[in-house]
């Protein structure tokens, strides 16, 4: 019993670590019942969140300071807590610069250059 209960610590340390380290693909298979199990599932289902979360964040990232293309929104779904707050944010500031450069053709046009690639000149 001991030598399964230190083998199940080990999986969630290293899972606890890759996270830590930015890796959200982790995820730990829990042989056991009771708390270790309610903790590995805990784990994972946090470990999924904030893998959605960061790549909400990327998406809307890219989308609006990369492409240039306005009105993107990130979607948690059950998200809550800090977490929430953070994707509202994230959203309200897509928001914003939504509405600060769709307001004019002069806005939308300066959008546009200021976050086109620059294209190196032809030699």
């Amino acid at each position: 019993m001991a030598s399964n209960l230190t083998t199940q610590v080990r999986g969630i340390v290293k899972v606890v670590t890759a996270v830590a380290n930015g890796d959200l693909t982790q995820k730990l298979v829990v042989e056991a019942r009771g708390e270790i199990a309610a903790l590995g599932e805990t784990l994972n289902n946090m470990t999924k969140t904030l893998g959605i979360f960061a790549q909400q964040v990327i998406n809307v990232a890219r989308t609006v300071g990369v492409e240039g293309k306005l009105g993107a929104q990130a979607e948690v779904p059950g998200v809550a807590g800090t977490w929430k707050d953070l994707t509202d944010n994230v959203n309200l500031m897509a928001s914003n610069l939504t509405s600060r450069y769709a307001t004019s053709p002069t806005s939308r046009r300066r959008w546009r250059a200021e976050t086109s690639p620059r294209r190196s000149p032809s030699t």
